[in-house]
């Protein structure tokens, strides 16, 4: 069999395991009462699961066994094999690691300190399993900048970072998800036209993982996938990007991944400047995403997720460009991403009362600065000082 018939089949194999696994990780939720109530900051009405990631971390994981076990066999072509100097029983112990983390802060709830030790443990884990950020090219050239000891907090930032962006994006019925089939999607492209199969095929699978939670998570949900889920997907987004980049690493396939998950990156950090403004940790969560701004505007659940996946596709699309383009053209998208970025930034208030001058300009120009009353819904109460 040749490799697209071998990753179509993998791919339908992640699909219905994912599909299969839905209804024991609901039971199981509901027996540890991982079950997400109606409140005033949630938009849903019905008490709902909050488990799905169970059924996403099975449905990778037990694909990829299955699918490595027959690489292993000759069965399969051993080209869908990670690099040698890649330890899939660490990869796969940092995963695993990552998910009982996210269980864990499901049904207990956990401080968000904890929390964040545990991810660094598992992006530790991860990183001494041979998935380093380690050298950098020097514009493209044959001189290589050597990270040394830098290769280490760099590649545990970098997966960290991909694990919470996913995480705080998961918001509305269907979002999370959607959006990692998309950036999923787009890795998938990236690793066929850079020739890493192996890559590609943990991309499909994680796209067919997606669309099979998708089906129970979609307006209205039947399951949420949880913090079990959110950093199970965002952490693998993380270690499939460091695959794609540690063949060749340069500035600009370092950019790439960034562009291809423009909008939970976008979200992330203007909800990160917005808490840091208040003197609230960032776990706190707030009104002031992406999509909250959008039901603001009017929009109901499914024409904001639906909105936002559009937003999505379009930098993922322009992710791949830049990929596979020459200089001149990546100026060009670069810059009608940041532009579209910025339309966002200033169209939806992400940045809340920190940017109140720049939102209200009529206000500036009078010399006077205008309450910040209308942005006073989006940051909760401060805490007491506990993370």
């Amino acid at each position: 069999m040749g490799l697209p018939l071998i990753m179509f089949i993998v791919a339908i194999v992640a699909f219905g395991v994912t599909y299969v696994l839905v209804y024991p990780s609901t039971v199981i939720a509901k027996k540890l009462g991982a079950v997400d109530l109606p409140s005033e900051r949630r938009v849903h009405k019905h008490a709902t699961t909050r488990m799905g990631g169970i059924a996403i971390f099975g449905g990778i994981m037990i694909t990829l066994v299955i699918t490595y076990l027959l690489c292993n066999a000759g069965v399969i072509p051993r080209e869908l094999k990670p690099p040698p100097n890649v330890n899939l029983i660490g990869v796969g112990a940092g995963m695993l690691f990552m998910f009982i983390l996210g269980c864990i802060d499901d049904v207990f709830q956990i401080r968000a300190l904890y929390k964040f030790i545990g991810q660094i443990v598992a992006a530790i884990i991860v990183a001494a399993s041979g998935v380093m950020l380690s050298e950098i090219s020097m514009f493209g050239g044959p001189d290589f900048l050597q990270l040394g000891i830098l290769s280490w907090p760099i590649t545990v930032i970098w997966l960290v970072a991909f694990a919470n962006i996913i995480n705080l994006i998961d918001g509305l019925d269907g979002l999370a998800a959607g959006v990692c089939a998309i950036t999923y999607g787009a890795f998938f492209v990236l690793a066929l036209m850079s020739d890493s199969p192996e890559t590609a095929l943990i991309a499909i699978v994680g796209v067919a993982a997606c669309l099979a939670f998708l089906r129970f998570n979609f307006h209205p949900a039947k399951l949420f996938m949880g913090d079990s889920g959110s950093l199970t997907l965002g952490f693998l987004l993380g270690i499939i990007s460091l695959l794609g980049v540690m063949r060749v690493a340069t500035f600009t396939s370092m950019a790439v991944p960034i562009i291809i998950a423009g909008i939970p990156v976008l979200d992330t950090f203007s909800a990160i400047v917005r808490r840091k403004r208040e003197h609230i940790s960032i776990s706190v969560p707030d009104k002031g995403h992406i999509h909250h701004s959008l039901m603001k505007a009017g929009f109901d659940q499914r024409r904001v997720v639906l909105t936002i996946y559009g937003i999505c596709a379009v930098f993922a699309v322009s992710g791949v460009v830049v990929a596979s383009s020459n200089d001149t053209v990546r100026i060009i998208v670069i810059i009608m991403d940041l532009a579209v970025a910025a339309f966002l930034v200033w169209r939806l208030k992400l940045f809340g009362a920190v940017l109140a001058h720049v939102y209200n300009p009529a206000d500036r120009k009078a010399g006077r600065q205008r309450s910040n009353s209308e942005f006073d819904e989006v940051m909760p109460p401060r805490d007491d000082g506990r993370e």
